[in-house]
C-alpha cells in the first residue's frame, strides 16, 4: 500500500505546473535571444459596468531597438484602426475616417513601456524589481500546457494603471502565448490578448514594424 501511494503521489507532483523559479529561468533565457516577434492576436476586452465584452482579431508585431519598443497592432472588423508605438509616441489609424490619433506618452512612458514588454524580452531580475511575482495554475491554451504567472504591481504609478498582469508561459518555451490584464474595482475589468503562429526574431526589416500613413491622412491630438 505504501508503494502504491508513494507512486500515486509522484505521478501527481508530475502533473503539476512548473515551479516559479523554473518559469522565470526560461523567460530569462529567452529575453537574452529576443529582439523581434509577430503573431496573430485575439482581443477579448471586459468592462464589469456594462457587463459587456467585445472582441477583434488582429496582427501584432513588436521589435526591440535597444530600450526603444517599436509595435505594430492591425484589427480588422467594425473597428478596424492600426496602433503604432515607438517609444513615447502612440499613433492610433482609423482607415475609414483616414484620421490618426496622436498621442505622447512620456507622462506614462514607464507604465505603458511594462505593460508592451512584460513577457517578451524582459530579464527575470526586471520583473523581479517591478513586480510581486506568485505561481498560478497549469493550464491548458488550445493544445499548449501553459504555467501562469501572476504580477503584481509594486510601484504606486503601476498601481493606479493596473491591478495585476497574468502570463501563460508554455512549458517548453519562454515567451507567453496569453497575456491578461487586470484593472478597475475587485479587477473585474480585463484586456486578454491571445497570441497564436507566433514567431520569435522573425526574418523581417525594421521597415515591417513601423507604421505607414497615407498621403492626407488627417492628424488628431485627443
Amino acid at each position: 500500500m505504501r508503494g502504491a501511494y508513494f507512486i500515486l503521489a509522484l505521478s501527481a507532483s508530475l502533473g503539476r505546473a512548473d515551479s516559479l523559479d523554473a518559469v522565470l529561468t526560461r523567460m530569462d533565457q529567452a529575453a537574452k535571444t529576443f529582439h523581434s516577434l509577430s503573431a496573430d492576436v485575439r482581443r477579448t476586452d471586459y468592462s464589469s459596468l456594462f457587463s459587456e465584452t467585445k472582441g477583434e482579431d488582429g496582427k501584432f508585431k513588436m521589435m526591440k531597438r535597444g530600450k526603444t519598443v517599436i509595435l505594430l497592432a492591425e484589427f480588422i472588423g467594425q473597428d478596424a484602426r492600426t496602433i503604432g508605438i515607438a517609444g513615447t509616441t502612440v499613433q492610433i489609424y482609423h482607415p475609414k475616417a483616414n484620421s490618426v490619433d496622436e498621442y505622447d506618452t512620456r507622462k506614462y512612458s514607464k507604465s505603458a513601456d511594462l505593460l508592451i514588454l512584460v513577457g517578451f524580452g524582459t530579464s527575470r531580475a526586471d520583473l523581479e524589481k517591478k513586480y510581486t511575482i506568485s505561481l498560478g495554475a497549469s493550464e491548458t491554451i488550445g493544445n499548449t500546457k501553459t504555467t501562469r504567472i501572476d504580477l503584481l504591481p509594486k510601484s504606486k504609478e503601476e498601481k493606479n494603471f493596473f491591478n495585476m498582469i497574468q502570463l501563460w508561459i508554455p512549458e517548453d518555451k519562454g515567451n507567453p502565448i496569453q497575456e491578461k490584464i487586470l484593472s478597475g474595482k475587485e479587477s473585474k475589468d480585463y484586456n486578454l490578448l491571445a497570441y497564436s503562429n507566433m514567431k520569435i526574431n522573425p526574418d523581417l526589416p525594421e521597415s515591417a514594424f513601423e507604421l505607414k500613413l497615407p498621403a492626407g491622412v488627417k492628424p488628431i491630438k485627443p
